[in-house]
């Protein structure tokens, strides 16, 4: 997960490691935090999507990593 501090910014989800293969831009104002991109692929295994955090303006954001036990 990843929380706005300050500036605007946004979380970029792609198919592939490719600049084209965008397919979802999360708009993130300040206060905003999104919804955890991982998902459970197994015991002690977990799967993102090719992201990115993309800043329009100067930002600080925190970036929080929960792995699920199973």
């Amino acid at each position: 997960m990843h929380t706005q501090i300050h500036g605007l910014g946004r979380m970029q989800k792609f198919h592939e490691r490719e600049q084209s293969a965008l397919y979802e831009d999360i708009m993130m104002p300040v206060g905003y935090t999104h919804d955890p991109f991982c998902r459970v692929a197994g015991k002690n295994r977990w799967e993102y999507p090719w992201h990115r955090y993309y800043a329009d303006t100067d930002s600080i954001w925190l970036a929080i990593e929960l792995h699920p036990i199973s």
